[in-house]
């Protein structure tokens, strides 16, 4: 199993304020600290997304709110790089 992964993003997020711009993800393996927070966002959603997007954060230090911006096929391509570690 692969510990890190390099997305590059379809489309590419920026800051709100506009002084950072982000062309791909770099994932790594979580840590069991961050596998916690995950399970303690997912518990208390309606559905898997924030849970995820809180671990791609954790993970790739990019705050959440660029994440929210991601396109749903690269949020997938980090998902499907992150699941195998939560099984």
């Amino acid at each position: 199993m692969e510990t890190t992964k390099t997305i590059t993003l379809s489309k590419p997020l920026e800051s709100n304020d506009g002084n950072t711009r982000y062309e791909e993800v770099n994932l790594r393996e979580p840590c069991l600290i961050e596998v916690e927070q995950f399970y303690d966002v997912q518990n208390k959603a309606s559905n898997s997304l924030p849970g995820m997007r809180r671990l791609i954060s954790l993970v790739s230090e990019i705050p959440e709110t660029e994440l929210k911006k991601m396109a749903i096929t690269d949020f997938k391509q980090c998902r499907d790089f992150l699941t195998p570690f939560l099984a």
